[in-house]
């Protein structure tokens, strides 16, 4: 009997978690979409044909750590923000750059290597990308040319891009944070008239 008891107990304790998941998954979920919304931006084909990200490996690595960093920025630095959500975030990068190496055939002990160094690439990204927002326009510009294009430190494409990613931190500054938890990120549509000549 007792053992009956614990087995229905079981079933209705599995069928509750279902109908009221618990709160670290549902803050999971909500990480989870809101990366999802950043890296659906960063596969806008614009940001490579008319920007002239380059189309490599590492050029999408940069669009996905350039659309992170308004996102992560607005939840860490802004009025109504959420730190628990931007780790979380930051957590689902790095489960999908884990997945990413694992698929592409790398072996489980140079994995743990791989992760490291990207997630430091990632972490001074983010703080290149603060920093520069602080300090002005040519700041700005200057870390992306370094990392977006670091074959053409002085290439022209970069002031388009810093314009795009300063108007994202601003349309990323006014989101609600519930809008945010559903996973929709207002990002610019990248790549208007103005934004391809302003300096």
């Amino acid at each position: 009997m007792a053992l009956g008891l614990r087995a229905v107990y079981g079933e209705v304790e599995t069928a509750a978690m279902t109908l009221f998941p618990s709160r670290r998954r549902v803050e999971r979920q909500a990480a989870a979409r809101l990366y999802g919304a950043c890296v659906g931006a960063a596969r806008n084909p614009v940001l490579y044909l008319a920007y002239g990200v380059p189309d490599t490996l590492q050029g999408r690595f940069e669009m996905v750590t350039l659309h992170l960093f308004p996102v992560l920025h607005r939840l860490m630095h802004e009025p109504g923000d959420d730190p628990e959500l931007a780790r979380l975030v930051s957590e689902s990068f790095v489960a999908d750059m884990d997945s990413a190496f694992r698929e592409m055939g790398v072996g489980d002990v140079t994995v743990p290597k791989r992760m490291t160094t990207l997630y430091r690439s990632f972490g001074g990204r983010i703080s290149a990308y603060h920093a520069a927002l602080k300090s002005g326009e040519e700041a700005l510009v200057a870390a992306i040319a370094r990392n977006v294009f670091p074959d053409s430190p002085d290439d022209r494409r970069a002031p388009a891009l810093a314009l795009y990613l300063r108007t994202a931190v601003r349309m990323l500054r006014h989101a609600e944070l519930d809008r945010l938890r559903r996973g929709e990120a207002p990002f610019p549509e990248p790549l208007d008239e103005r934004s391809r000549h302003e300096p």
